[in-house]
């Protein structure tokens, strides 16, 4: 279920930003940072690092390679880590608010 919401957390965030001037390999980026963010906290890793390594990494190989490192490129990869890993987090404190008890949610009432 969370895999669910986070994909479709994901689709929204893209759809959402695909009228601005964003090159489509941006998009690519934030999912791949996207991507290394959960597997990082399915491995319980530093969710927001894995996706600037896996960026650093693949703009240093362009770098080699083509002689061009995009710091957008690494900033949108770095972003896609960001979104997914409070996509988690909110993820975990809902199911983490469930155990408590109702009771201790309710607002005691204040006459007048």
């Amino acid at each position: 279920m969370k895999l669910i919401t986070l994909v479709s957390f994901s689709i929204l965030i893209l759809t959402s930003c695909a009228s601005s001037n964003i090159g489509k390999d941006k998009y690519y980026h934030f999912a791949a940072g996207g991507t290394s963010s959960y597997v990082a906290s399915e491995l319980d890793m530093p969710e927001v690092t894995s996706a600037f390594v896996a960026g650093f990494t693949k703009e240093t190989y362009d770098y080699i390679r083509y002689g061009y490192f995009d710091v957008k490129d690494l900033a949108a990869t770095t972003l896609g880590g960001v979104v997914i890993k409070y996509i988690i987090k909110l993820i975990k404190n809902e199911k983490t608010n469930k155990k408590i008890p109702e009771r201790r949610l309710e607002l005691p009432l204040v006459e007048n």
